[in-house]
């Protein structure tokens, strides 16, 4: 498929839809062929389900698996649900074994081992291989297509190697060193191989000094020594050493996506999820549960104002001021965490560093606290001019409700990544409740200290 804009296709889905209607297959398969399989991606996301199927069915085995890959897991299986097993082992055919495995995961176990009835035997291996790791590891995420040699392979020969893999691999980054029993000992950049005398061997010329992955990582960790080191593939090892597969940065992209993606979703107190394909029921009820904890602190900040009712009762004035000073507190609280769980995301952030940490944000705290307690004393100097004590105490309040936030908003985060929970849910409900709840007590016993 040759490149074209995505914005063309994109415009031309009703088009596309005419010439369903009118059976014009040849002009279609013609305009398909001509296009990128992202802007065809795009394409079936604008089509109804039936016209989807439809144009996809239209597409040969190859440019369907180039497509395919293109599609997130519920339109995968949207597309493919109703296809006959024979095609789908076609299409799984063409694929890259990572990104076979990552189609065959979204169908039913019976469905899979159908699919794989239809695919020779040496991907079906790699295939079933790629799916007994964890969907969030190396192995999940690595490719079992890779150019080895051993050590004493020539120049010559490992180029000679390459031309008759040319049709099995797209692109091939770094040639592997193994010796006799598969075990990584180097590697060498496809871009040296041609520099080199054809007579050298691979021993003499290998690099030696290389970042390995093994089976079992996380792939966030990954994709932060992809960043780390700059690079563009990282081959995989298991538990003895030897070397099973490798990932690529166009893998490390989609891994960095979909991590930011859950973080923010955590963030917000909610969960990772296509918009238009979870169902309305579906998405309340995975919601439900983080909003738990929003209602819990509520109720205990409801309690804790009904504790001080009766010094409410004596200066009314003082529950104008909670909005502000739990809104102030809870933006600063949530502008620490974010800090925190992006640098421990990223690697900037080190646990180790933890009262250096804590201690800047309180700093910065403190200087927001002291301007907006200012500030808002001085506004309440204006309002209520015949009671100087307010002013005092919505400003000591604001003050403070923001220095202790941004040390809630910076610990909570490091405590659970200490803990080995992800530090993203420590956001939204969880931080802002907490916050909530000191910045109400921190209001009251101030006024209970200089008001009453």
């Amino acid at each position: 498929m040759a490149a074209q804009g995505k914005e063309e296709i994109s415009m031309d889905s009703e088009k596309i839809a005419s010439l369903l209607d009118s059976g014009d297959l040849d002009t279609l398969t013609s305009l398909l062929s001509s296009s990128h399989p992202a802007d065809v991606a795009n394409l079936l996301n604008s089509l109804s389900n039936e016209d989807a199927r439809k144009v996809f069915d239209i597409l040969s085995p190859k440019d369907a698996s180039e497509v395919i890959v293109e599609l997130n897991d519920e339109a995968k299986e949207l597309i493919i649900e109703e296809m006959e097993s024979a095609r789908v082992g076609e299409i799984v055919d063409h694929m890259a074994s990572d990104d076979a495995a990552d189609l065959l995961g979204v169908l039913s176990e019976d469905d899979a081992k159908k699919v794989l009835e239809h695919v020779s035997e040496e991907d079906t291996a790699q295939v079933r291989r790629l799916l007994s790791f964890e969907e969030d590891s190396a192995g999940g995420i690595m490719q079992a297509e890779f150019a080895s040699v051993v050590s004493t392979a020539t120049v010559q020969e490992v180029i000679a190697i390459l031309r008759e893999m040319k049709d099995e691999y797209e692109d091939i980054h770094n040639i592997f060193v193994t010796d006799r029993s598969h075990v990584l000992i180097g590697l060498l950049p496809v871009r040296k191989l041609v520099l080199e005398s054809p007579q050298t061997v691979m021993g003499a010329i290998m690099e030696t000094d290389f970042v390995t992955a093994h089976v079992d990582q996380d792939q966030e960790e990954i994709a932060r020594i992809f960043k780390k080191y700059d690079l563009i593939s990282i081959p995989v090892t298991d538990e003895s050493g030897r070397l099973v597969g490798r990932i690529t940065i166009d893998d490390i992209v989609d891994v960095m996506e979909e991590e930011a993606s859950e973080d923010i979703f955590k963030m917000a107190g909610a969960v990772s999820e296509d918009i238009l394909s979870m169902s309305t029921i579906k998405s309340a009820k995975t919601r439900l549960p983080w909003l738990f904890a929003s209602c819990i602190g509520g109720i205990i900040g409801l309690r804790i104002i009904g504790f001080y009712e009766h010094n409410l009762g004596k200066f009314v004035a003082l529950a104008a001021f909670l909005p502000v000073i739990l809104g102030m507190g809870g933006n600063i609280g949530t502008q620490s965490t974010t800090i925190v769980v992006r640098g421990l995301a990223i690697g900037s952030v080190d646990v180790s560093t933890l009262w250096r940490i804590v201690a800047k944000e309180v700093r910065i705290g403190f200087i927001m606290g002291l301007t907006y307690g200012l500030l808002l004393a001085a506004a309440t100097s204006l309002i209520y001019p015949a009671n100087p004590k307010l002013s005092i105490v919505v400003g000591f309040s604001m003050c403070a409700s923001m220095v202790v936030a941004s040390a809630v908003g910076t610990l909570m985060p490091l405590f659970l990544f200490k803990l080995g929970t992800d530090p993203a849910i420590a956001t939204g409900p969880f931080v802002t409740t907490t916050i909530d709840i000191i910045g109400i007590l921190i209001l009251f016993n101030f006024a209970a200290f200089f008001l009453f």
